[in-house]
């Protein structure tokens, strides 16, 4: 049996044994609409890599980096990847959520932590899935240790 096929310029060829191949519209326009969808986003939230969006005294830091969350039974252990410029953190869940610590390692200009030894320093939420972190570190700026000093953060991320 011999098929005859054409391409979208019209031009056809006889090839012994070829199926025929029929095209579907339907098929052709949802691909293209999912790629269309992908190309709007950018950077890691595209591949589907958690991001965090960070904001170090209320300037929101531009570069929202790539975030590891690991469970280890009620507590979350979250890290910037690489960890330097980042942060990490330990929230604990269940009955209720709780920050452990953060540590702050020069985003913004600022380094410095937290504990859940400092009562109120440190508030932590789940909101529509995403955690919410926020306090006041203790700690230093611009990589000068005498520059000492506090700073109000706050740390948004889906794990």
């Amino acid at each position: 049996m011999v098929y005859e096929l054409s391409d979208p310029a019209g031009t056809s060829c006889r090839r012994p044994g070829a199926v025929p191949q029929t095209r579907k519209p339907g098929v052709v326009a949802l691909l293209a609409v999912g790629l269309v969808a992908t190309g709007c986003a950018s950077g890691a939230s595209a591949l589907g890599t958690p991001t965090a969006r960070i904001t170090i005294n209320g300037n929101e830091i531009a570069e929202r980096p790539i975030v590891r969350c690991q469970q280890a039974e009620w507590v979350w252990l979250i890290e910037t990847i690489p960890p330097q410029p980042g942060f990490n953190a330990q929230v604990r869940t269940g009955a209720g959520v709780e920050p452990l610590s953060v540590r702050i390692d020069d985003l913004g200009g600022f380094t410095g932590g937290v504990t859940n030894a400092t009562p109120g320093a440190t508030k932590a939420t789940i909101v529509d899935g995403s955690f919410v972190i926020t306090g006041t570190a203790d700690g230093f700026y611009d990589g000068n240790i005498s520059n000492t000093g506090t700073a109000t953060f706050e740390v948004q991320l889906d794990c």
